[in-house]
């Protein structure tokens, strides 16, 4: 369960491929011109942070059992830190290490960005995924500014169905990022926190020395 809930955190996190490797179809459907600018007041707000700070809740329904964990991400461009009620996810860029708590181990993996697609920013900037999916307003709740909005994926053979998020329009923030798996699996990503970051390059990188007696499996 824990190397589980770390696949999708890190994107699926949302991705073991799922999200951002598809095989594309030929012709795209046009998305809806009104949630494509509030995605784009989405991207102008956050592209211009250095580095990010997210703190979430993440709640994974299979329909037969629900489990809710913690977490929080860390991320300055192709770099990133996952810590999810221990089980942490290191990347520098060039080397990708996911440390599973339970069993005291670490899988030590290459990085390649356009393979892996693990960025945690996949799925905290869907926003500028426009490519990978189409898109359109399906709520609007003027009580409390929030505005709900469907991405379905141009890929034929995603192994999800939808993923759906709620941005608060006045704030201009995602509150909860959905996705529905074709196996029945429920994926809910509440955002508690965004913000601005200034990391040390340490941060990215798994130190050994800070994890005794830790099993490393090096499978590059």
């Amino acid at each position: 369960m824990a190397k589980h809930i770390l696949l999708f955190t890190c994107f699926l996190l949302i991705s073991s491929q799922i999200l951002w490797s598809q095989t594309p179809t030929t012709k795209k459907p046009s998305s809806d011109p009104e949630a494509a600018k509030i995605l784009k007041k989405l991207k102008d707000k956050f592209s211009t942070l250095p580095a990010m700070y997210a703190e979430y809740l993440l709640t994974i329904d299979n329909r037969e059992t629900k489990e809710t964990q913690n977490g929080k991400i860390t991320q300055k461009g192709n770099k990133f830190h996952i810590d999810n009620n221990g089980n942490q996810i290191f990347c520098d860029a060039k080397t990708l290490w996911m440390y599973m708590k339970s069993n005291n181990v670490v899988q030590i993996n290459t990085f390649e960005e356009d393979e892996d697609q693990l960025s945690p920013s996949k799925m905290l900037k869907i926003y500028e995924s426009e490519k990978d999916f189409f898109y359109a307003i399906t709520n609007v709740d003027k009580a409390t500014n929030f505005t709900e909005i469907e991405f379905k994926p141009v890929a034929k053979d995603a192994d999800y169905n939808k993923i759906r998020i709620q941005v608060d329009v006045i704030k201009n923030e995602i509150k909860y990022i959905k996705v529905f798996a074709k196996d029945g699996t429920t994926y809910t990503l509440q955002i508690k926190t965004v913000r601005s970051a200034s990391p040390t390059d340490d941060i990215f990188v798994f130190n050994k020395a800070k994890f005794p007696g830790v099993k490393v499996e090096d499978l590059r």
